[in-house]
C-alpha cells in the first residue's frame, strides 16, 4: 500500500499530528426526525466549540429490510434530503462545518449535490465496498470508522479508496457497542492504526464516560467523535449515553488543556524554567582559599549553587590548570581564571 499523506483538510482545518484534536458532535437520530431539533442541535454544537456536526443520511428501505426490527425506528427518525439541505446550509450560516453519514448510495450523490466537505463511513459501511468505492470518486475527505472490524477489513477499506484515487482519509477506532463500557475501548488500538497506516486516527465514542475521550486525545488521537443531544433524558435510542451541552463544552474545553499540557514535543527548558537556571544548577568553585599559580586538584574545588562558574561536567579539564588570580572559597571559577 502507497505511503499516504498523513494531514487531511476539512473546510479549511487541517486534522492530522501536531493538529488541534477534531472534534465532531454526533448528532446522528438525535434530532428525532425533527428539523427544528437538528437545528438546535448544529447551534449548541457551534456555541460549545464543536468542530463539526454530524448526521446520517439515508431512505430507510434503502438499507434496513422492512421485517428487521429497527426498521421503525430508523423510519421515524428519517429526514427529507430538502430538510438535510436546509441543514447544510443553516451550518454555514452560522459558521460550523456539516457532514454527514450516508447510508446508501443514493444518499451520498444527495449529500455531494449539496456541497459538504467530507464524507462519514459508519462501522456499519466499513465492507460495504459498492458505498466506500462510489464515496472515494468524489475525492473528498473520508472519515471511516472502524467498529466491529479486524485490521483486515480495514486495510481493504483504505485500499479501496486508494484504489480510486482518494488518499484523503482518516480511520477512527470504535466500539460498536451501545453504550460503550470504558473498560472495552481498546485505546492501543489508536496507534496501533496510525503505526500501520500513517494516517489520521481518532476514536468514535459511543459511551457516556468523557475519561475515554480525554485518554485517546492524550494517546494522540486527531479526532475525537462524541454522540451528542440537547437533552439525554429525551426519548430515541441514543439520547441517554449522549452528552448534552454543558457536558460537550466541559469536554472540549478539557481536550484543549490537554493539547497544552502534552506540549510542543521538543526537550528544552520551559521561558518559566529559565529564570530559576541560574539558582538551581550548579558549578565548579574553589573548596578553600586559593593563591595564584597554584594548580587545581580534585581536593582544591567544589560543586554548589548557584551555577555562576564553569559547568561541572568541565571539571576534569579544569583539574589541573593553574591560577591567574587568588580565590576566596566558595568563590566560583570561570575559564578566564586558568591557563
Amino acid at each position: 500500500m502507497k505511503s499516504i499523506e498523513n494531514i487531511i483538510e476539512i473546510d479549511g482545518k487541517k486534522i492530522g499530528i501536531d493538529q488541534p484534536t477534531y472534534f465532531i458532535a454526533e448528532g446522528g437520530l438525535n434530532h428525532n426526525g425533527d428539523i427544528k431539533l437538528a437545528k438546535q442541535l448544529i447551534q449548541e454544537a457551534k456555541k460549545c466549540g464543536a468542530s463539526a456536526i454530524k448526521f446520517q443520511t439515508f431512505k430507510t428501505e434503502k438499507f434496513v429490510r422492512k421485517s428487521n426490527k429497527y426498521y421503525s425506528l430508523f423510519k421515524k427518525s428519517e429526514l427529507t434530503y430538502e430538510e438535510f439541505g436546509e441543514l447544510s446550509d443553516y451550518a454555514k450560516q452560522i459558521g460550523i462545518t456539516f457532514f454527514s453519514a450516508p447510508f446508501d448510495i443514493e444518499s451520498a450523490n444527495y449529500l455531494k449535490q449539496i456541497g459538504v466537505p467530507a464524507f462519514k463511513i459508519a462501522s456499519s459501511d466499513l465492507i460495504n465496498v459498492p458505498l466506500i468505492k462510489h464515496i472515494a470518486k468524489m475525492n473528498k475527505p473520508m472519515i471511516i470508522s472502524t467498529g466491529l472490524s479486524i485490521m483486515k477489513e480495514v486495510e481493504d477499506a483504505v485500499n479501496h479508496c486508494m484504489y480510486e484515487g482518494n488518499d484523503k482519509i482518516s480511520l477512527l477506532h470504535c466500539i460498536a457497542h451501545y453504550p460503550t463500557d470504558p473498560l472495552e475501548a481498546n485505546l492501543d488500538a489508536i496507534n496501533t492504526m496510525r503505526e500501520k497506516f500513517r494516517i489520521p486516527i481518532g476514536y468514535s465514542d459511543n459511551g457516556e464516560s468523557t475519561l475515554v475521550d480525554l485518554v485517546a486525545v492524550s494517546l494522540g488521537a486527531n479526532i475525537i467523535e462524541k454522540h451528542f443531544t440537547l437533552d439525554k433524558t429525551m426519548s430515541g435510542p441514543d439520547h441517554s449515553f449522549s452528552i448534552d451541552p454543558n457536558g460537550l463544552k466541559n469536554l472540549i474545553d478539557q481536550i484543549q488543556n490537554i493539547e497544552k499540557i502534552k506540549g510542543h514535543g521538543k526537550k528544552i527548558p520551559q521561558p518559566t524554567e529559565l529564570e530559576g537556571r541560574y539558582f538551581i544548577r550548579t558549578s565548579i568553585t574553589a573548596n578553600r582559599d586559593l593563591k595564584e599559580g597554584d594548580i587545581l586538584t580534585k581536593e582544591t574545588l567544589s560543586i554548589k549553587r548557584p551555577a555562576e562558574g564553569i559547568e561541572p561536567k568541565y571539571i576534569e579539564q579544569v583539574i589541573g590548570k593553574k591560577l591567574t588570580k587568588d580565590l576566596k572559597i566558595d568563590e566560583p571559577i570561570h575559564w578566564n581564571y586558568l591557563f
